[in-house]
């Protein structure tokens, strides 16, 4: 898939984070959703000699390795900014532990980076199908349901994703912010 189709995709998750996780929060985890659902097509800027589109970058090897690399490189400056503000006395108390912070950023990473493996299997494939279970095993699924650069295709997975993604944060707003406030 292209750009559109990968953002719309990323943006369908990011509403489903939205209900799960709360509106700040979900719209955090989107936030960094977006910012990693390109990445493993960074690969085509790489000759093909070194290493092939939608082959290892598109893995869940690589999943894993870029989430936790990414969370820990998140968490201690995280965790030695809220350590300074302790001992400044802008703060009173550590407010968000450290594996918390972790476990966050590596999940939404691993889920920004899953999304755009699965959304990637609904293309033909052709030369370059995605492998999931690389170096283990070289299948390649691919349910055919579109070529990559399908407008269509592309245009309707960023509509859904933003009318999606939209709608849950005004439905987010409206039952859980408003009442909150008198007279609503």
């Amino acid at each position: 898939m292209h750009r559109e189709g990968h953002y719309g995709t990323t943006l369908l998750v990011g509403a489903g984070c939205v209900l799960g996780l709360g509106i700040v929060t979900g719209m955090i985890a989107t936030a960094v959703m977006m910012m990693y659902a390109r990445i493993p097509d960074q690969d085509q800027y790489i000759p093909e000699s070194i290493i092939s589109h939608r082959g290892p970058t598109h893995s869940i090897v690589f999943t894993l390795t870029l989430a936790f690399i990414s969370a820990s490189t998140i968490t201690y400056p995280f965790h030695f900014g809220q350590q300074l503000a302790v001992e400044h006395n802008l703060i009173t108390t550590v407010l968000i532990v450290p594996s918390t912070v972790w476990a966050f950023f590596a999940g939404v990473v691993a889920i920004s980076l899953f999304t755009h493996i699965i959304t990637d299997t609904l293309t033909k494939g052709g030369g370059f199908r995605v492998k999931p279970l690389w170096p283990v095993s070289s299948w390649g699924p691919a349910l055919g349901l579109c070529t990559a650069d399908d407008k269509r295709w592309n245009t309707a997975l960023l509509a859904s994703g933003v009318t999606a993604f939209v709608a849950t944060i005004l439905h987010e707003l409206y039952y859980s912010v408003l009442p909150s406030f008198a007279g609503f």
